[in-house]
């Protein structure tokens, strides 16, 4: 399950990636950061009926009104730089950042049985694996922003190149919200992706 980002948090910076063009009147410079940080919830219990209902308690409540055992907080921010040449405007550099935040359960694992806690490690695995896929989502639009920065044509006034930004980043932004929905429908919020907690998923 997945979100845009509504809350900071501590993050650590995880990877840097940078990138150039070929394009405008000299190579754009462009930046690419991605900061990932995690927020738990803690539950216990002694068999598997005891963590559902943790989970339920205790998960992260979207705006469905339905309570998930994860989510994923993204957030994507963007600054350039303006050179003009010859009266036109076009992006100098641009550096990308984006923040991710996985809210997790955590599991006490002084209260269940090793089996119970081998389920467990099992389930959160697959869970973790369904909540990185929605970062990587993310990431390849921010991928997908800088390489729209670095490929903008020039124009005739700094007020129509801002204009141009902000409809292009806006159309991207409107497009990962679109692709995250459909991810959490096509995996039925991880289930296909064997994040489901029942008996025997050893």
């Amino acid at each position: 399950m997945m979100h845009p980002l509504t809350a900071g948090a501590g993050f650590a910076l995880l990877f840097l990636t940078c990138a150039s063009s070929l394009f405008a009147f000299d190579a754009t410079s462009c930046e690419l950061k991605v900061r990932e940080g995690f927020r738990f919830y803690d539950i216990s219990g002694k068999n598997l009926d005891d963590l559902k209902e943790q989970i339920r308690l205790n998960g992260t409540k979207w705006t469905d009104g339905k309570v998930y055992s994860a989510m994923t907080n993204w957030d994507i921010h963007y600054k350039y730089e303006v050179a003009r040449q010859d009266g036109r405007y076009s992006v100098k550099s641009v550096a990308t950042r984006v923040d991710i935040l996985y809210h997790m359960p955590r599991l006490n694992q002084a209260t269940c049985t090793p089996d119970l806690a081998g389920i467990w490690s099992n389930y959160l695995t697959q869970l973790q694996k369904h909540e990185f896929g929605h970062k990587d989502l993310a990431v390849k639009t921010a991928s997908e922003v800088n390489e729209m920065f670095v490929t903008l044509p020039s124009f005739s006034t700094e007020e129509e190149l801002a204009a141009e930004i902000t409809r292009r980043t806006g159309e991207k932004f409107r497009r990962l919200k679109e692709i995250q929905d459909q991810y959490d429908h096509d995996t039925r919020h991880g289930e296909t992706q064997g994040a489901i907690l029942v008996a025997g998923k050893q």
